[in-house]
């Protein structure tokens, strides 16, 4: 039988929940200043630090020397943690890749799990993941199920395998975009200042007793 919707949902790149195809990214809803940049990391990445440049403005998606994320050459798959600055609700995201079958094929999500590896990724049952079609220009929006993808502070993606023949050639990204709403909120310590406040009858019962005990009562 065909799959339902709710599974296309799930696995296809474009369908969403609603049942539109998307094709097209709203820049009013990008989450990039709610991303902790500085704190997102990446296993298997050839060079350390450059998962941090593939987060930039929509407008950049494509541009020339901005940076790239690869893998080893001898292993497609990438881990990317990416932490929040505050709660988000995902809605949606954008892979670029780089041309021919060195873009990302496949890709897992989790939420709000810090230090995930590879050995646990194989243990851990994803919240959602898309088979991604190779994608030079960021004209692909892959929605997520929505009501799976509230309150995140933090987000991981797993990419597994990229469309090379044979397998073992690197992955390159080139951009990731995320897409949905932050919340005000900020995450870490709150401060709470308290004002402390001299109490009228507190300090009227005191007047007392010490103006009966200068009067010898």
């Amino acid at each position: 039988p065909p799959p339902s919707d709710q599974a296309m949902a799930h696995r296809g790149p474009f369908r969403c929940d609603c049942g539109e195809l998307h094709d097209t990214y709203d820049e009013s809803n990008d989450l990039l200043p709610f991303i902790d940049t500085e704190r997102i990391t990446c296993l298997n990445e050839l060079n350390a630090g450059s998962c941090k440049r593939v987060f930039r403005p929509y407008s950049r998606r494509t541009a020339e020397g901005d940076g790239e994320l690869r893998s080893d050459d001898d292993d497609p798959e990438l881990m990317l943690y990416v932490p929040f600055t505050a709660s988000v609700k995902l809605t949606s995201f954008v892979v670029v890749g780089e041309g021919g079958g060195s873009a990302p094929a496949h890709v897992r999500a989790y939420i709000n799990r810090e230090g995930i590896d590879f050995a646990d990724a194989a243990q851990l049952a994803p919240v959602q993941e898309w088979d991604l079609q190779p994608d030079g220009t960021g004209a692909l929006e892959y929605p997520t199920q929505r009501a799976k993808f509230q309150n995140v502070t933090s987000l991981t993606l797993h990419f597994t395998e990229n469309h090379a023949r044979p397998d073992d050639a690197a992955t390159v990204i080139r951009y990731v975009g995320l897409k949905g709403i932050g919340s005000d909120m900020k995450r870490g310590i709150v401060n709470a200042v308290y004002e402390v406040r001299p109490v009228p009858e507190a300090n009227a019962a005191k007047g007392q007793v010490e103006g009966a005990a200068r009067m010898g009562m």
